[in-house]
């Protein structure tokens, strides 16, 4: 069939809408034997993040703790929150409705992940955060995050605009939140995020108090603010699932025997390695000496559920997409759970683990919708405020 004028000219300006797109998008990277962990670095912050799986891990930690907690040390409570996408407003309305019931510790470590990691910031700095974390998750800034970009997305790395999460992000971690952290971070306190380095296939584990602190200490305003856009980044990067969200860049500079170089790191989603956390991986089969600290709790706020759901899949690129995340990440959350839980007997710590129930048919991983998330917000509510919040399950089966 001969095309038509107006057909072909259509079809001329598509295939160069395509090129021209395809070119704007496309980010050159150097195809350079990835550098060595130890060689990179962050102009301005030392010593604020680690790999996941290094094996050295064990022995700093224990010259650390012996070296900043000699004496008078109490029993440590530690939260961790998984991923969930939009289900983060499960973990947002237990830490409300767990503050209404009125036993809610201060965390000596407070972890996230994904969604998880955008929670910890204000699960770290307590109940004075409580009203602006309700906000994040049901007041409806967040149901930009649903919108597809469209064509455009045919020719980026994510379906969704990172903007939207980025202006998220932006909106609540400013500088007064960065300097909230550090305050708590100067007690002896930590907050831990995970993203997953793409290029090295590791979860990288960013100490945000350490940058909070670093940048407050200078009692430079420039480095503050790059304290805070740095923090905004790491939440960004970690809250960003691949394939809904393209991958965050963090320029790093690269030590070569010519001097340093500039370098990008790709990071995406922290749940890809990590579905939650309670400590990097190399350290779940640690004994810590009994000298060290006296026992604990262990707070898993997982935002979802973790059973299998059986369910027919809309066939289409989203739904394909999310369910095979949320299989990925429940599968995940199942077998972190088994080694927390050793981790947890092994060092005479107590272990609580709460979840969206099987019965509750509500939200879902891209269900950004504001009445969606405010739904499973009250639920996690009434559950965080009630005598069931840390009744004992058996998930990890």
């Amino acid at each position: 069939m001969r095309m038509r004028p107006a057909g072909l000219k259509f079809a001329t300006i598509l295939a160069g809408l395509v090129i021209g797109l395809s070119a704007c998008t496309t980010l050159e990277r150097p195809d350079v034997n990835y550098p060595s962990f130890t060689d990179l670095s962050l102009n301005g912050f030392d010593d604020i993040r680690m790999r996941s799986g290094d094996v050295g891990l064990k022995t700093e930690l224990e010259a650390d703790l012996r070296r900043e907690f000699r004496q008078n040390r109490e029993p440590l409570h530690i939260l961790a929150l998984s991923g969930g996408g939009a289900d983060g407003a499960f973990g947002a309305g237990v830490l409300l409705g767990w503050t209404k019931r009125g036993d809610r510790p201060e965390f000596r470590v407070v972890t996230g992940v994904s969604t998880g990691a955008l929670i910890a910031p204000f699960a770290f700095l307590g109940p004075d955060y409580d009203e602006k974390l309700k906000e994040a998750y049901t007041s409806g800034v967040a149901d930009n995050l649903r919108k597809s970009r469209g064509l455009l997305s045919i020719f980026t790395p994510g379906v969704l605009s990172t903007n939207n999460l980025q202006g998220l992000v932006d909106t609540y971690v400013d500088t007064q939140m960065v300097r909230d952290i550090a305050r708590e971070q100067a007690k002896g306190r930590s907050l831990l995020v995970a993203t997953t380095n793409l290029d090295t296939q590791s979860g990288i584990v960013w100490d945000i108090g350490a940058i909070a602190k670093s940048a407050v200490d200078s009692k430079s305003p420039e480095q503050i603010i790059r304290g805070r856009d740095l923090i905004r980044k790491v939440l960004v990067a970690s809250a960003s699932v691949p394939g809904a969200f393209a991958p965050v860049m963090i320029d790093v500079d690269r030590q070569t025997p010519q001097g340093i170089e500039p370098f990008s790191e790709m990071h995406v989603d922290g749940g890809v390695t990590l579905p939650f956390f309670v400590l990097p991986e190399s350290l779940l089969n640690w004994e810590v000496p009994r000298d060290l600290f006296s026992g604990g709790h262990i707070y898993v706020l997982i935002n979802g559920k973790i059973s299998p759901q059986p369910s027919v899949t809309p066939y289409n690129a989203i739904n394909i997409m999310s369910r095979s995340l949320e299989t990925l990440t429940k599968a995940q959350a199942r077998s972190n759970l088994i080694a927390v839980e050793g981790f947890a007997q092994r060092n005479g710590m107590d272990i609580g683990v709460v979840s969206l129930p099987d019965e509750f048919t509500e939200g879902g991983m891209l269900a950004f919708e504001a009445d969606s998330m405010r739904r499973v917000f009250y639920y996690g509510f009434q559950l965080g405020a009630s005598d069931k919040l840390w009744a004992k399950t058996e998930p990890a089966q």
